[in-house]
């Protein structure tokens, strides 16, 4: 005896096991950069993916596999814009791949004990390694340790922007101009050796 139909799938709806896991990935990645991560549901996700909601759970899930899943695509997608515009100003937009990694790695190191998730997979801070080992000449190490407090200025400037303008009171300072000069500094100490050289006497000789 044949079951019963189930409901019918709109027109232009996503098909079969990677279909529906495409839609679900995109539209989860495109909510949480728009959405705080505890805002977004399942639900919500499903209706942006145009899929029904079991179906996110029979091809990705839980709701912490998605969220693994959606900060691994993301993590490479950083990562290779890094490679492949190497020393360039990586976009401080909420709604772009950086934007929603940031915001979903916070969230994650927040609710996860001892989150290290692609720390041995390709990363920004990997990726970084790699730009400032070809550019500036950096032995490995070196080139590794400049990646990783690269990566930690650019989270830590993109989290908390607005507080580090008003705490710094350079609220006069146009927008464009203190990010570019973030950038800048990241270029700096990409270029700096390790161990780093001494630190500059200051000017009237005092400690």
């Amino acid at each position: 005896r044949r079951g019963r139909p189930g409901p019918p799938r709109p027109k232009g709806a996503p098909a079969g096991p990677d279909g529906v896991r495409r839609a679900v990935l995109d539209a989860a990645s495109d909510l949480f950069g728009r959405r705080a991560v505890p805002q977004v549901s399942l639900r919500d996700i499903a209706r942006a993916a145009d899929v029904q909601v079991g179906l996110i759970a029979r091809y990705i899930g839980s709701r912490d596999d998605l969220l693994d899943a959606v900060f691994d695509e993301l993590t490479t997608d950083v990562a290779r814009q890094v490679v492949d515009h190497p020393l360039e100003q990586v976009s401080f937009e909420r709604d772009s791949p950086m934007g929603r990694w940031t915001e979903l790695l916070a969230y994650l190191v927040r609710h996860r004990t001892g989150f290290d998730r692609n720390a041995a997979a390709f990363n920004p801070a990997q990726a970084l390694a790699q730009v400032v080992e070809r550019s500036y000449g950096l032995d490995p190490v070196a080139a590794r340790l400049r990646g990783a407090q690269i990566v930690a200025s650019a989270l830590g400037w993109r989290i908390f922007e607005d507080y580090l303008i008003a705490a710094g009171d350079l609220g006069d300072i146009d927008l464009s101009a203190l990010r570019d000069e973030l950038t800048a500094s990241h270029r700096r100490l990409g270029a700096t050796p390790w161990p780093s050289p001494p630190d500059p006497e200051p000017p009237d000789g005092s400690a």
